[in-house]
Parts: structure tokens; sequence; C-alpha cells
């Protein structure tokens, strides 16, 4: 399976983030590395949540969620349950077309992935 980035923002802020600041991050902790790629992936819930992402760990109690879209709350809930491993979000809600959109729902599989492999998952491109 390719792992792709929902934009090229997405993947801007991602990279941007996990390469400076974990100077070996395929080695990090792959929920920490799956928290950041979910939460980098909606623009808004990026900036309120980058203060709250630091080194190796995510204080999700510390990001605001006033304003956030559906599919932004959903990658927040996404990022919390891979990071925590509490089921926080129900496969019902994913794969509710009218809550979710198609990329969103593809990017928090992605995230799933990356908890499990980590980014030494094949086919990755940074």
């Amino acid at each position: 399976m390719k792992i792709r980035f929902k934009n090229s923002l997405h993947r801007k802020n991602f990279t941007e983030f996990i390469s400076p600041k974990n100077s070996n991050y395929y080695s990090s902790r792959s929920k920490f590395i799956a928290a950041v790629f979910l939460l980098s992936a909606n623009k808004l819930l990026w900036e309120r949540s980058k203060s709250a992402v630091v080194r190796y760990s995510v204080n999700f109690g510390a990001i605001k969620l006033n304003g956030i879209s559906t599919d932004g709350y959903a990658l927040y809930k996404a990022a919390k349950t891979v990071y925590s491993g509490d089921s926080d979000i129900a496969l019902s809600e994913l794969c509710d077309w009218t809550l979710i959109n198609d990329t969103t729902t593809l990017t928090i599989f992605t995230g799933v992935i990356l908890s499990r492999s980590g980014i030494k998952t094949p086919n990755f491109k940074a």
C-alpha cells in the first residue's frame, strides 16, 4: 500500500515538523508519528495542535476544538485514538459519507497503518 498525504500542505506540515525535531524520525514512536500525521492533515487543526505536540508526546487536552470542521474533528479523534489506544471513534462514524469525506477517511486509515508500522512502512514517501 502506498502511503499518501491528504494534500501538499499536509505533506509540508508533517515533514517540516517531524524532520527537524526528530533527527532519527524513522525510529520515533509510531503512535506519535501517526498522531502528528493525522493532526497535520487539517490546516486549522494543525495550527491549534502545534503547541500541544512536544518532542514525543501530544497533550490532546490543550488543543482547542471550537470552530473545527467535522473532518478536522474526525482527524483529532483518530489521532487521539491511535496515540492513546482507546477506541474514541466508531467505525460507523468513519464510514458515514455524510459526516466525513473519502479523502479524510483514507487519511485516517493511513494514520492507523503508520501507528502500527511507523514510517518504515514499504512505499512510504515523505
